[in-house]
């Protein structure tokens, strides 16, 4: 179905052209002068705009060229007087899409409009497909290939059955865990698991954008809706209709905008940034967050109307320190992909190398630990990894934050901030203080590394 948007000053000619449309199975709107015309473009979703030319005020030459300037996306088809084919023609030059002559033909008006809806629909797909290229492009830096879920202990058993119960249904679900601990990838599974695994997984990563940028992430943003706002940009939210959308660290979320999130959870509707269309979206919402969110809104810096729309369903996903036993699994599988990608076969790893990393405390989680064989399998040469190999690449054992768990009385900043800095130092150190090696071991981008070496003292 689309929007079509009929402009003539004749009423006549304006509603039979609302009613053929409406038989079509499309919405039609009348307006009967270009500056009703263009107020409607400006408050309602439009696809198609089929506009007489000669009309008092503002010819239709003159909204075609507005639409074409503020409306770049919207289908234009002109109606001329019999035998003005070079009035069509200059229509044409100036971007419509098609004409039609005067008296209308309803069988040539049917076949035009089909032709219209179906170019409006191509391009809406194409556009679609290339914003969802340029975000998956855009997420290369915050992607984290840690594979597949693997784990047989208890914790994770527990989170593989929560996963298999919540999947099929339809709500909202919270997945809390520390860093590294793979909460993208229970994302992905319940997406996966669900009636909406055909349809897209969008994923924004909250911390990874200041405010202003965040916002025109998830919503959007309209041409000239700031500065260096050139053309028209699709939101995460629009492009992940009918599929799921990942609200990565949500509590990083910043207040005002947290507002306009708490409308799309409970409406399923929002404005792209300068706009003033409402656009509907279907969309699942898994969220994620290392936070303690209770602790955040005594804080007063999460909303609580937020948090329970978020927390329908609550997943907690363990650090790896609380299920040593999936280490070896882990281990294999990592040491599996790397040979594959350095093209030697799998060099395999000693008893004792296998137990110091079963005995290390991980503050990096499963992140961390790919990171680390990711190294070893480098530096080993394809032999058997010895704990040799280790010694360089594990911290000795440092205090262990406790875990974000509802109802623990803790201190939120000063343990939040003690783990991060003990986390980016260690990454630091371990990449010979190469900022782009630390940035890919943290799966940060660089601005942010440098940003919190100097948040933490932490100098070259």
């Amino acid at each position: 179905m689309a929007n079509f948007l009929i402009v003539d000053d004749n009423k006549t000619t304006t509603n039979s052209l609302c009613a053929l449309v409406k038989r079509r199975g499309h919405e039609a709107l009348a307006a009967y002068e270009a500056t009703e015309a263009l107020r409607a473009l400006e408050t309602r979703p439009v696809d198609v705009v089929v506009t007489d030319l000669k009309m008092p005020g503002m010819d239709g030459m003159g909204l075609l060229k507005r639409i074409r300037e503020h409306w770049p996306e919207v289908i234009v088809i002109v109606i001329t007087a019999h035998g003005s084919v070079e009035t069509a023609v200059e229509a044409m030059k100036s971007g419509a899409f098609d004409f039609l002559t005067k008296p209308l033909d309803n069988d040539e008006l049917q076949v035009k409009f089909q032709k219209a809806v179906a170019q409006r629909e191509l391009a809406l797909k194409m556009e679609r497909l290339s914003a969802r290229i340029e975000s998956l492009e855009a997420e290369d830096t915050y992607r984290h290939g840690m594979g597949e879920l693997i784990g047989t202990s208890p914790p994770m058993q527990a989170v593989f059955q929560t996963i298999k119960k919540v999947a099929p249904t339809d709500s909202t679900v919270m997945i809390r865990g520390e860093s590294g601990t793979g909460k993208e990838l229970v994302a992905r599974a319940i997406h996966q698991q669900s009636p909406r695994a055909a349809g897209p997984f969008i994923k924004v990563h909250c911390a990874a954008y200041a405010p202003g940028v965040l916002e025109s992430e998830l919503f959007g943003h309209e041409r000239g809706a700031f500065t260096g706002a050139e053309s028209r940009k699709l939101g995460r939210f629009e492009l992940a209709d009918k599929g799921t959308f990942f609200l990565d660290e949500v509590g990083d979320i910043p207040l005002d905008t947290q507002i306009k999130l708490l409308r799309v959870l409970q409406e399923r509707e929002f404005e792209r940034v300068g706009g003033t269309k409402t656009i509907k979206v279907n969309i699942r919402l898994v969220a994620s967050t290392h936070r303690d969110l209770s602790q955040a809104i005594k804080l007063g810096v999460f909303r609580e109307d937020l948090f329970y729309r978020l927390n329908v369903f609550s997943l907690y996903l363990p650090p790896l320190r609380e299920r040593r036993e999936d280490i070896p699994r882990l281990v294999e599988a990592f040491l599996e992909r790397e040979s594959r990608r350095l093209g030697h076969s799998n060099p395999g790893i000693s008893a004792g190398a296998l137990a110091a990393l079963q005995e290390y405390h991980w503050p990096g989680n499963v992140r961390e630990l790919q990171n680390v064989i990711e190294q070893i399998a480098v530096f080993s040469g394809g032999k058997e990894i010895q704990v040799a190999h280790l010694t360089p690449l594990l911290s000795p054992p440092a205090p262990v934050p406790a875990v974000a768990r509802p109802g623990e009385d803790v201190n939120f900043d000063q343990e939040l901030d003690n783990f991060e800095r003990r986390l980016i130092l260690h990454a630091y150190e371990q990449s010979g203080r190469v900022k782009a090696k630390a940035a890919k071991m943290l799966g940060i981008d660089r601005n942010r590394l440098r940003y919190k070496l100097e948040k933490y003292g932490i100098n070259d």
